[in-house]
C-alpha cells in the first residue's frame, strides 16, 4: 500500500469540517493521520473533535502535536490572546473533561520523525509560537528542524516555501488538488492551512498530503456545512464574530 500522509492543522473545534476533511482523506487513500496543533478554541465542538482524534491516537493511526490554543486550556495566555480567542478558550474550559484537558496536556510540542518534521507553529523556537509567513521565518523554521521536510500549521492560509540554489526559501502559493513534486535534495516547508477556521476569504476547509515515495505534495480545500457550524458557535455563546469568520473565511 502506498503510504499516503495527511496533515490537519488548526481544526478549532470544527466538526463539521474535520468530519468532511476525514471522508474526503478517506476517499483520497490517505494510510496516517498528523493533527498540526489547535484541536480547540473558536468553535463549538471541543470534546467532539479531542475524543475523535484521541481515539486516532490510541489506535496508532494518527499522531497529534500540540498548539497554542490547545495549551491555552491549562495554561494563562490571556494576555497573549484577542478577545474573541479569550472567550473561546473560557468556555472551551467548562466543556472537556479532565481526561480530556490530560490528553491535550500529554502532546508532544514538535516531532521529528526520519526526514520530515512536524510543529504547529515553527521549528525555530516552537514554544515560541512564531508564524512562518515569509522568507526569513520559513527559513528559521527550515534550519532549525534540520529535516528535508517540514509541516506547520497556526499560520491560517496555505503556502509551501521552497529552497532556492542558494539556499533562500522561496514561497509558493499552492493550487488545491495540483500535485507537487518535493524532491528531496530541497528543504521544504508546507504551511496546510487551517481546517476550522480558513482566512484566505475562502470557508473550504484545508488539508494537505505528502506521499513520500514518490515526493509528491498536494494541497486540498473541502466544502463543508460552514452554516451549520457558524450557527454551532452562535448557539454556544461565543462572539458572533467567530460565526461570521466562517461563513466568510476571514
Amino acid at each position: 500500500m502506498t503510504e499516503r500522509i495527511g496533515f490537519f492543522a488548526d481544526l478549532h473545534s470544527n466538526l463539521e469540517a474535520y468530519e468532511a476533511c476525514m471522508a474526503k482523506a478517506q476517499e483520497l487513500g490517505v494510510t496516517r493521520m498528523v493533527f498540526l496543533g489547535d484541536l480547540v478554541g473558536y468553535n463549538a465542538d471541543p470534546c467532539a473533535l479531542v475524543d475523535r482524534i484521541g481515539d486516532l491516537v490510541a489506535a496508532k493511526k494518527a499522531i497529534a502535536i500540540v498548539g497554542n490554543h490547545d495549551e491555552a486550556v491549562f495554561k494563562d495566555y490571556r494576555d497573549q490572546m484577542n478577545p474573541h480567542a479569550n472567550a473561546a478558550i473560557a468556555w472551551t474550559k467548562t466543556q472537556l473533561s479532565s481526561a480530556q484537558v490530560q490528553f491535550l496536556k500529554d502532546l508532544p510540542l514538535i516531532i521529528h520523525e526520519e526526514d520530515r518534521c512536524f510543529v504547529h507553529a515553527s521549528a525555530y523556537n516552537p514554544s515560541k509560537w512564531n508564524y512562518v509567513t515569509d522568507s526569513m521565518s520559513a527559513w528559521q523554521c527550515a534550519q532549525s528542524s534540520g529535516t528535508t521536510y517540514t509541516f506547520v500549521g497556526h499560520a491560517h492560509e496555505q503556502a509551501l516555501f521552497y529552497q532556492s540554489a542558494v539556499g533562500k526559501l522561496i514561497r509558493f502559493a499552492p493550487h488545491p488538488g495540483d500535485e507537487i513534486p518535493v524532491m528531496k535534495h530541497r528543504q521544504w516547508v508546507g504551511v496546510v492551512g487551517s481546517l476550522g477556521q480558513p482566512r484566505d476569504g475562502n470557508p473550504e476547509a484545508c488539508f494537505a498530503i505528502l506521499e513520500p515515495a514518490t515526493e509528491a505534495l498536494t494541497f486540498h480545500r473541502v466544502p463543508y456545512d460552514h452554516f451549520t457550524a457558524a450557527e454551532k458557535v452562535r448557539s454556544a455563546g461565543l462572539p458572533e464574530e467567530l460565526a461570521n469568520r466562517l461563513i466568510t473565511g476571514k
